[in-house]
């Protein structure tokens, strides 16, 4: 089940307010983020209560030993890392050893939705439990809501244990965060229908034919355009996740700050799924040595993991490596230069590597990826009539999400509140502003098979 789901939208979450507002809270919102992970992945239900499990009692043994706590620590990472590996990894590894001796012996094992968030959850909780920040939960109940929530189950943002520990035990929803949660969530709905999903036909038809045969335009405007479809459809999930927490009384950190109005690629991941970065930082890199000791290697790894986790393929290996190479040109070479340079250089440089990098981060077969490569260097189509006939039929779509990518919106958001200075009136305003996105987004939902968010995947 995703959120941009009528059935979601109009029967799933109207039973789950009732219930919660009536009922017990936390065994609500348990049983409901069991059957939404459940309704999607009924025979992978039975792996997240195990790993739940698993992390439960790992976390009590780390809490109560006196000398054997970094050992239940490897363990509890190790066996988190293993699950993750065969789910996920299992398919790509044997494929590469096996697939030139026999192809009978490659798995063909299917990708648990959301494992990569869940398990990484799991793992910061124990980490933080042996280093003593946070206390382990002894209620089984408690944790597995931790892990489950469904709000932010499959998709993220990857939420630290410590950040809501307190809010899982005892919580306090008012009027205030009741409606700031339906105006984000109603937010991320309509980046997600309204423009993500639309996108997603101009990059099919820009990127998904024979590559040899599209023009150079075309191939750079289709890899652009995907550049936003993902901006909108992971942003618009985060959105609607820190939504759903606001109503329900739970505040999860941001995921996303414009990282389109950066300078430089560091800049950039400082604002792109932060609580990835953050989580690496964290758990990775700073325990690495961070600045103070081989910080070049400790770039390599935190990239070459960033990578790795981003999917089982060779292109997200090179996609990891090229930002990591980037990042430390910028950090030893460029960084004085960028920071004197013109704005519009800046801003140019860095457009272009955002563009080739995910270039290496669109085409999960390599092979596919240089053709592309080949045809951007040696087509001499520059522009055909489809490539223009394509972009100009969507002109309109493709300013609007540049618009809504970067920081105007907000600004058009602050001078809205200064202009309406009263609270009542601004809130009719808004919430006549919501429900037409509510509204346009249900029909464009009516009919449409297919709309799954792209970080399911990974």
């Amino acid at each position: 089940m995703v959120f941009s789901n009528l059935i979601f939208l109009y029967v799933f979450l109207p039973i789950f307010f009732i219930c919660y507002f009536l009922f017990n809270k936390n065994i609500v919102l348990c049983v409901f983020s069991f059957i939404f992970y459940a309704w999607g992945e009924p025979s992978y239900i039975i792996l997240l209560i195990i790993s739940v499990f698993l992390n439960y009692i790992f976390g009590i043994k780390i809490e109560d030993s006196k000398d054997n706590k970094k050992t239940y620590l490897i363990l509890a990472v190790a066996i988190n890392l293993l699950i993750l590996i065969i789910f996920k990894y299992a398919n790509f590894l044997t494929g590469l050893i096996f697939t030139g001796i026999n192809k009978n012996l490659v798995t063909n094992i299917k990708l648990p939705i959301g494992i990569s968030f869940y398990t990484f959850q799991a793992i910061s909780y124990i980490v933080d439990v042996y280093r003593g920040t946070t206390l382990a939960q002894r209620k089984f109940r408690n944790l597995f809501l931790y892990i489950s929530m469904f709000p932010q189950l499959i998709a993220g943002p990857i939420v630290r244990y410590k950040t809501i520990e307190k809010e899982i035990l005892d919580r306090r929803i008012d009027t205030d965060s009741i409606l700031y949660g339906i105006y984000r969530f109603t937010f991320g709905l309509g980046k997600k229908v309204i423009i993500a999903n639309q996108l997603s036909l101009v990059v099919d038809k820009l990127l998904n034919g024979n590559l040899y045969e599209m023009s150079k335009v075309g191939l750079i405007i289709g890899v652009i355009v995907f550049i936003l479809q993902l901006y909108f459809d992971f942003s618009g999930y985060s959105d609607m996740a820190i939504g759903l927490g606001s109503i329900i009384g739970f505040h999860f950190e941001e995921n996303f700050n414009f990282p389109f109005a950066s300078n430089s690629m560091t800049e950039f991941w400082r604002r792109w799924h932060m609580s990835l970065g953050s989580f690496f930082r964290d758990y990775v890199y700073i325990p690495l040595g961070g600045n103070r000791k081989n910080q070049v290697r400790n770039i390599l790894v935190v990239w070459f993991l960033t990578g790795v986790w981003h999917g089982a393929s060779l292109n997200f290996v090179l996609w990891g490596g090229f930002l990591a190479v980037f990042i430390v040109v910028e950090k030893y070479i460029l960084k004085d230069v960028l920071e004197k340079m013109p704005v519009v250089l800046n801003k140019i440089y860095f457009v272009l590597i955002t563009y080739l990098s995910f270039s290496i981060f669109y085409f999960d077969d390599v092979r596919r990826l240089k053709e592309y490569f080949i045809s951007i260097l040696s087509n001499g189509n520059i522009i055909d009539l489809y490539t223009r006939n394509t972009i100009l039929n969507n002109i309109f779509l493709i300013i609007i999400a540049i618009f809504f990518a970067l920081p105007v919106s907000t600004k058009i958001n602050d001078l809205l509140g200064k202009i309406i200075k009263y609270k009542t009136p601004l809130t009719i305003v808004r919430l006549c502003i919501f429900l037409v996105i509510i509204i346009y987004s249900t029909i464009l939902l009516v009919g449409n098979t297919s709309n799954p968010f792209l970080y399911f995947r990974f």
